[in-house]
């Protein structure tokens, strides 16, 4: 279900839009749209992760948003999309940014690590403009066309057909709606020529190698190959590829597609983020476990388990993970289900002699085999072994990340100061 709302962040107005705000899954989606477009842009992708919360930001000058002159340097953008977290109590998110908004998403990453929990760039700029060859002053001829104004909502709705071809539908009136304002009779966007040319300008100055210094989080990077952005091929490639060697957990995806993936390769991208949320929510709470200090033999509440024997638990879980994940159910073999509190004394019992620290370099080692595994998984197949054979991957593994959780849980009141 959609809903709207609005919040004031340094006397700026700004509008977002929500749907699914009762899903308990977590991370969260924080979504923000590229140049020119608005938080509905996100419609069609949000239809299909009913389990999970999608917020989308319309960023300044763009949707319901205010416009002010100035303010749109990527680090100002970037704590407009921190208040909205804070404002909603999203805690850690997953943030996705198509196009312009990828580079307020790396930004967001960059400077509030502690908020952003996975990274999406959706044919977003990665690397340096420079690199292509071109200077800023070819850059700003070739991306300042004159700014569309639209007799109406039909003259807007026929533009956008145009660009979008086979991908439109007249689900998305709406969408091209919500990115217009009233302008004497006629319809404009909300942004101005000044205001484009501040987003360009620090769009091809933005510091990306800077940036992605600072990233410790899962990231997938997903671009299109086909239509004309097909003609900054070769530079989107080398970019990804640079990306990826200087960030560990970096995916890179490619779709035969325009530039508005989200639209026109909805489902696929849908998988893609709900992926994504399953890689950072199992790189948070394998983060927290290693994190977690005190006195291993104080007991847990939970059977006649030690906290070093809920830490055995934990890590057996991580590393029988990897088998789950890549199982699948078939006609030829169907799902086997068996006794996990069985299973689980005897990998705690298996691991009674080992020392903490190496109890949490197997867990380590597990999480990082399992990354890629999950960038992979066929979310809606299902699993074939394990508690929940039978169901699908998704959510089997949302539920053993939650499973993660109750335990890491009951692992920190165990290490936690005795009671006075």
């Amino acid at each position: 279900m959609l809903s709207e709302g609005r919040l004031e962040r340094d006397g700026v107005r700004l509008h977002y839009v929500e749907w699914n705000a009762a899903a308990t899954a977590r991370p969260a989606l924080l979504l923000l749209h590229g140049l020119s477009s608005n938080a509905t842009f996100w419609g069609r992708l949000a239809a299909r992760l009913p389990n999970r919360r999608l917020v989308a930001l319309d960023q300044r000058a763009h949707g319901a948003s205010e416009a002010p002159a100035e303010g749109y340097e990527p680090q100002m953008l970037a704590a407009d999309a921190a208040a909205l977290v804070a404002e909603l109590g999203l805690g850690r998110v997953v943030v996705a940014g198509h196009s312009w908004g990828a580079t307020t998403a790396l930004q967001l990453a960059a400077d509030r690590p502690e908020l952003v929990a996975g990274l999406a760039v959706i044919d977003g700029p990665v690397r340096p403009w420079s690199e292509t060859g071109m200077t800023w002053e070819q850059a700003e001829n070739m991306m300042q066309p004159p700014l569309p104004l639209h007799a109406d909502l039909a003259a807007a709705v026929a533009e956008k057909r145009v660009v979008l071809k086979a991908a439109w539908d007249d689900d998305l009136v709406g969408f091209v709606r919500a990115g217009l304002v009233e302008d004497g009779g006629r319809l404009r966007l909300p942004l101005t020529g000044p205001i484009r040319h501040q987003i360009l300008h620090a769009m091809f100055f933005q510091a990306y190698d800077v940036l992605w210094t600072q990233i410790r989080c899962p990231v997938l990077l997903a671009f299109a190959g086909g239509g004309a952005e097909s003609t900054f091929g070769d530079f989107k490639r080398r970019s990804a590829a640079a990306v990826a060697e200087q960030v560990p957990g970096t995916v890179v995806h490619w779709y035969d597609s325009g530039h508005d993936i989200p639209l026109e390769k909805p489902a696929e991208m849908a998988a893609e983020l709900e992926r994504l949320c399953l890689r950072a929510g199992m790189a948070d709470v394998v983060a927290q476990i290693l994190a977690a200090e005190g006195d291993f033999q104080r007991p847990t509440g939970y059977l006649d388990w030690t906290a070093k024997d809920l830490l055995a638990h934990l890590s057996s879980t991580q590393a029988a993970l990897l088998a789950v994940a890549g199982s699948r159910a078939t006609a030829d073999r169907p799902a086997e289900r068996f006794d996990s509190d069985r299973w689980n004394a005897g990998q705690v019992r298996r691991r009674a002699d080992q020392p903490v620290p190496a109890l949490r370099e197997e867990l380590s080692a597990a999480a990082v085999a399992l990354d890629p595994i999950l960038a992979e998984l066929p979310i809606d197949e299902p699993i074939g072994t394990g508690p929940y054979a039978g169901e699908a991957a998704a959510i089997v593994m949302a539920t053993m990340i939650d499973h993660q959780r109750d335990h890491l849980d009951e692992l920190n009141r165990a290490l936690g100061p005795p009671a006075p």
